[in-house]
């Protein structure tokens, strides 16, 4: 099958693109690639300069002292609320959950209540 003129028009033109489209794909390539060494090479540099700087300092890198910075400091939650110290859920909880927990928490003082 698929011997009709316009299926043959298309096939032509497919290729006509493909052609033309594969020059432009492989000048992006190489630009591509030839940035990437550069960066690598300027990467290592400054890993060798950092490396040579802490030898001359007498500090090794291997001991893993090192701290992230983080942005914003970590909430912390109370576990069995759930809620941090300025009284609010967090943000993956949804409204239901919330309500669920709400509620379980007010059948456990009603509880705790009749006990004593």
């Amino acid at each position: 099958m698929a011997k009709s003129l316009r299926s043959k028009w298309k096939r032509k033109m497919r290729n006509i693109k493909r052609e033309k489209y594969a020059v432009k794909e492989t000048d992006r390539l190489k630009r591509i690639s030839n940035l990437a060494k550069q960066q690598t090479d300027e990467l290592k540099e400054l890993y060798e300069v950092k490396k040579a700087g802490d030898i001359m300092k007498g500090k090794s890198k291997s001991d893993g002292d090192d701290e992230m910075d983080v942005d914003k400091p970590q909430r912390k939650f109370n576990p069995t609320t759930l809620k941090d110290e300025h009284g609010s859920y967090p943000a993956w909880m949804n409204q239901r959950a919330i309500k669920r927990l709400k509620k379980k928490q007010v059948s456990k003082k009603k509880k705790k209540g009749v006990k004593k």
